[in-house]
């Protein structure tokens, strides 16, 4: 029993040396891009799935497989979320990756196509966003002109062997998100993974939600090809540059004004007064 019981421990020393060298492995990368990272997503990364991770953690070229992927193979639609509509005789089938935010005032997804725009506009879109660069189709600048829907285009770059999101683009595409004229608004780029999961997650910072939290939703949508630098970037990215717009808008409280407390009057000061009466 002993022996079992040696052999265990030397495993679990032996598990706990190997996920260390791993975190290490990741802050050298870090430190060498000129980058920042806190300890949670440092360990976040030797402990979850990230594609431009792969080389970083498994030098050897480990391949991840069905097993190993199983429990982040990104979001489905909802079957319940495709609605039959008897009237109209066909189906309301919602875009890639699409997915509620706050139910009724913000919504992301996949680039739209055709058999999308019933359920857009069943929907009540009223804004929609895209954070990629490619001009629209024909078909879908006509959709949403049909439909009343007002446009903004923002280029969100990809962070793809370096962080490439501008912080001026961010805050931009922010600020449409947060402007309450603009809801219901939809924001997408092309599968709704990496450009509209950092957006989203840069939003969910600003109202306040874990960070533990953000990364899970990151990941639900990503799944698989989730990627370490778009999480580095949302975990850095300045907030001070919208929150005047959050406050504006209502999304978190505005700053109070406080006046300072009045200092006690000094005893020399009152030592003096009364002297000055008794005289």
């Amino acid at each position: 029993m002993s022996t079992l019981n040696g052999d265990a421990t030397i495993r679990a020393g032996q598990d706990q040396n190997a996920q260390e060298s791993v975190f290490e492995r990741v802050r050298e990368f870090i430190r060498s891009l000129g980058l920042a990272a806190s300890d949670g997503l440092i360990r976040h990364a030797g402990e979850a799935i990230h594609e431009d991770l792969k080389v970083v953690i498994d030098p050897t070229g480990h391949e991840c497989t069905i097993t190993c992927t199983a429990a982040s193979c990104g979001t489905t639609t909802p079957a319940a979320s495709i609605r039959s509509a008897p009237e109209r005789l066909s189906p309301l089938v919602p875009p890639l990756n699409y997915g509620a935010v706050l139910p009724g005032i913000i919504y992301r997804s996949g680039y739209p196509e055709d058999k999308n725009y019933g359920f857009l506009q069943d929907l009540g879109i009223k804004t929609i966003l895209t954070l990629v660069p490619e001009p629209l189709s024909p078909e879908y600048q006509g959709f949403m002109k049909e439909a009343g829907i007002q446009h903004f285009h923002v280029h969100i770059k990809a962070n793809k062997g370096e962080v490439g999101v501008e912080s001026c683009e961010m805050s931009r595409a922010l600020r449409l998100i947060m402007d309450r004229t603009n809801h219901p608004i939809l924001v997408h780029c092309n599968k709704g993974k990496h450009r509209t999961g950092c957006t989203i997650a840069c939003f969910r910072r600003i109202i306040g939600v874990d960070a533990d939290v953000v990364r899970e939703e990151y990941h639900t949508y990503a799944g698989p090809k989730a990627r370490f630098l778009d999480e580095v970037f949302f975990e850095n990215f300045d907030l001070n540059l919208v929150m005047w717009v959050a406050r504006q808008e209502g999304w978190v409280a505005p700053e109070i004004d406080v006046a300072p407390p009045t200092p006690p009057a000094s005893l020399t000061s009152n030592v003096g007064v009364k002297s000055l009466a008794l005289a």
